[in-house]
């Protein structure tokens, strides 16, 4: 009995949502695993056999390359790891019937791989495929773009009729009970938006709404979802979560607290499995839609106090960032750097991630102009080794010569042998240790000329690392090209050290 090891492949795509964004069960990853694992369970030639899984979800089965689970899975299988796949059926594995075709008619014979769709009643080992696998892999084909036209169709409708279909609902608001496309606000968060706006209207930066809020421990956003048990999007660490500027300015700008639905603002990319953003005159707006938080007059007002609030010019990248958290720094007063954490937690680590941006460039380019000694240091003990390439150029020629030598000897042997003026034994003999002699030759040559070139590649490198270093051994301070060429990121913690991340490897 031969010794499988499967692999399990399962997928779910945006088109096997229905039109009002409900799972379809059978078309589930949970439902497509239990499927898979009763029927290995069944077979006695698959007992005790090793079942590893691969799973794409969200992903359109119309493209092969796009799923990494896919192409990981296909790699295996290359390298003789997998040798038998196992799909609910043959739409899980792909929609595309030509591509597939290829796969179930080509690539897995060559390959050895046993493939399996249960649903089919496909096996590659018991069944030839033929007209009944082709054309349901034609009909699958046919099916995926039928049903993607009228997905998007039904998404379409729905957002000119206003209805919500975002799978989570905005801060501040909550669907309604007996109808899930509609929204209502929120007894726990809506005052919270409502007080946000008020103290926005009344002068205070976002910053400090920010610090109010998180001062009166009220969780931002992802953290009340988190502990509400809704499913969120962002991963990472809650308790590091908090309110900040950025959080305050995306709230104030969302339509969705004046009563509108705003729809279609985002596509998924089927070929690259991700969101894009739609141009914004692309977008559905329905007003009157739910109860408003805010009413338009104070949105308007708001978007204009938000839009006054221009960046000033010429400020340069951030680069340094909290030891702490992570974060990148805030630059404030043109010059001192603190973390915007700290500055929203009270009792916080990184409250105490404060520096004086010169003084952090001062430490940052000191370090870089010690790093660039060192490079320069090198290139003066190089200047020795030099000497080791002219040396293995010589060695080179010398051994050309003698090769050359070696090989008119060898000659000359034939011409003594039709001239009679040596016999065959001794002929033979002395050809063999002319051969061994050139073989010998010919293998040092080229390990001498490896070596050249190694050491010259090396010694090219080195001059260019120590041209680099003596340009800018006397800048005076940092500056953005010194900044992308060298410096990653520097990490500034508490007792004021800087941990500098390099471009490049020390």
């Amino acid at each position: 009995m031969k010794d499988y090891t499967i692999c399990a492949y399962m997928r779910l795509s945006q088109e096997d949502d229905d039109v009002f964004g409900r799972k379809v069960e059978s078309g589930s990853i949970t439902s497509q695993r239990r499927m898979i694992l009763d029927f290995i369970n069944r077979q006695p030639e698959f007992a005790g056999c090793r079942v590893i899984e691969r799973c794409d979800d969200g992903l359109s089965g119309r493209y092969f390359d796009t799923r990494p689970q896919f192409t990981d899975m296909i790699e295996l299988a290359k390298k003789g790891k997998v040798n038998c796949i196992i799909v609910k059926d043959c739409s899980r594995f792909g929609r595309d019937y030509v591509e597939l075709g290829g796969y179930l008619e080509q690539l897995f014979p060559f390959l050895g791989v046993r493939f399996i769709a249960i649903n089919d009643r496909y096996d590659s080992d018991k069944t030839e495929g033929g007209l009944d696998i082709g054309f349901k892999n034609l009909v699958y084909d046919i099916y995926s773009r039928d049903l993607s036209k009228k997905v998007r169709q039904a998404r379409e409708r729905m957002a000119a009729q206003g209805k919500y279909t975002a799978a989570q609902t905005v801060y501040g608001y909550r669907k309604m009970k007996g109808d899930r496309h509609r929204l209502e606000p929120d007894p726990e968060t809506a005052p919270v938006v409502r007080e946000i706006f008020d103290m926005r209207l009344s002068g205070m930066g976002m910053s400090e709404i920010a610090r109010n809020l998180n001062d009166r421990g009220i969780p931002c956003p992802t953290v009340f979802l988190n502990g509400k048990g809704r499913p969120v999007t962002r991963k990472g660490n809650f308790e590091r979560m908090c309110w900040n500027g950025g959080v305050i300015n995306g709230l104030l700008q969302n339509e969705v607290y004046t009563g509108a639905v705003v729809s279609l603002k985002s596509r998924m990319d089927s070929r690259r499995g991700k969101l894009v953003q739609q141009p914004k005159d692309e977008w559905v707006c329905v007003e009157g839609m739910h109860e408003a938080i805010v009413t338009e007059t104070e949105f308007r007002r708001v978007q204009k106090m938000v839009s006054a609030q221009k960046p000033a010019a010429g400020k340069r990248k951030m680069r340094y960032v909290c030891g702490v958290c992570g974060r990148r720094l805030t630059r404030r007063n043109g010059t001192d750097l603190y973390c915007n954490r700290g500055y929203m937690l009270k009792e916080c680590e990184c409250g105490r991630v404060v520096m004086k941006e010169p003084e952090a460039d001062a430490v940052v380019l000191g370090e870089l102009k010690r790093m660039l000694r060192r490079v320069l240091d090198e290139e003066e003990m190089r200047v020795g080794k030099r000497a080791a390439v002219v040396e293995f150029g010589r060695r080179a020629e010398s051994l050309g010569n003698a090769l050359e030598a070696a090989r008119k000897a060898k000659q000359k042997l034939f011409e003594k042998l039709a001239d009679r003026k040596i016999g065959r034994e001794a002929f033979l003999e002395r050809k063999r240790a002319y051969d061994a002699e050139i073989a010998e030759m010919e293998e040092e040559i080229a390990a001498v000329r490896a070596a050249e070139r190694a050491a010259g590649d090396a010694d090219g490198k080195a001059r260019e690392r120590a041209d680099a270093a003596r340009s800018f051994l006397d800048v005076e301070e940092m500056s953005e090209e010194i900044w992308e060429r060298f410096v990653k990121e520097a990490r500034v913690f508490p007792e004021g050290r800087i941990e500098i991340c390099w471009n490049f490897n020390e």
